[in-house]
């Protein structure tokens, strides 16, 4: 059985999409595990991009075909299962689901289908986070193909800003104190506006040094009015909100608790082990190093993702 972990899905920049469940009972029972209807979709996708699918599209997509003009030519197209094995031993993260792999003669394109349970019945499969690197062309024909060949909708995943927020405490409480600033190192953090309230300023950069980022998680944040969810976590939403709102005049609501009373929004942040972008983008990096540091950089990127493939799973029904 040819099978990857999820180490493959770090240090790659993706965007993300969500997916209804597949729906591949005319051709299998069962999807992930199958080495035969893996075998199968590949092959199938192998042929649909190697024919004529994209020749009347690549005309006007400018920069796209120019970029698909230096792969070369497709020398393998694979459809792998994603097994949790390696991580699961770390973090007891179920993560699990289907890595895409395209290899042409210059370049690979890589993409995932994910999900955070067990979910492949017979007939259909819910995974429902879909992670894509390919130029815009290509993945316009790879979602193409998914909805023709397994009846799934699919369509682009924002990430809100009090996910965002969340994003950002999840990772530091998986990591030790003590390392905290080590490993995010310095924080970047745009904030987006109305066009109501500024007409000429779409986004401000917050860049804070690492110096900075020690003062906001060891200052003591004021627990007046929170609840104990927020009492319990890291104070450093609630400091740096509360650093804002002095020095930049600027009320921001960081996690994003009333977002229809406040016209200031966290839409990206960017710091060494991760980058989240409100606009659909997600990037989590690890170092290739078999040691504590890779380990917990790991478990804390797990489930981070994880919570990626939930808001997939509730986007729905979430304010976005």
């Amino acid at each position: 059985m040819e099978q990857t972990d999820l180490y493959q899905l770090f240090n790659t920049t993706w965007t993300i999409h969500r997916l209804s469940p597949l729906h591949h009972s005319k051709d299998c029972e069962t999807l992930l595990n199958n080495q035969v209807a893996l075998k199968t979709y590949a092959t199938r996708l192998r042929d649909h991009l190697t024919g004529d699918v994209l020749s009347g599209v690549q005309a006007d997509t400018g920069a796209d075909e120019n970029a698909l003009s230096k792969t070369g030519a497709l020398k393998d197209c694979l459809w792998q299962t994603i097994s949790p094995s390696r991580e699961a031993s770390v973090s007891q993260n179920a993560l699990s689901g289907i890595l895409v792999t395209l290899e042409y003669e210059n370049i690979v394109y890589k993409a995932a289908l994910l999900t955070d349970s067990s979910n492949d019945r017979k007939g259909s499969t819910t995974l429902p986070l879909l992670l894509t690197r390919f130029p815009t062309v290509l993945r316009q024909t790879f979602l193409a193909f998914l909805s023709a060949n397994f009846d799934t909708y699919i369509s682009s995943l924002r990430l809100p800003s009090n996910f965002l927020c969340a994003g950002l405490q999840a990772y530091i409480g998986s990591l030790q104190s003590a390392k905290i600033v080590d490993a995010i190192r310095e924080l970047h953090l745009t904030l987006s506006f109305s066009s109501s309230i500024a007409p000429d300023l779409r986004s401000l950069n917050v860049n804070i040094s690492r110096t900075a980022l020690g003062d906001l998680l060891r200052a003591k944040a004021s627990n007046r009015g929170q609840s104990l969810e927020q009492k319990l976590r890291s104070p450093l939403i609630d400091n740096l909100t509360a650093y804002l709102e002095e020095h930049l005049a600027m009320k921001l609501d960081l996690d994003g608790s009333d977002d229809s009373k406040h016209h200031v929004r966290l839409s990206k942040v960017v710091c060494a082990p991760f980058v989240l972008g409100g606009e659909g983008r997600v990037k989590l990096v690890v170092a290739d190093k078999d040691d504590d540091e890779t380990q917990s950089a790991l478990e804390a990127g797990m489930k981070l993702l994880g919570l990626v493939v939930n808001r997939a799973v509730v986007g729905d029904r979430s304010t976005t």
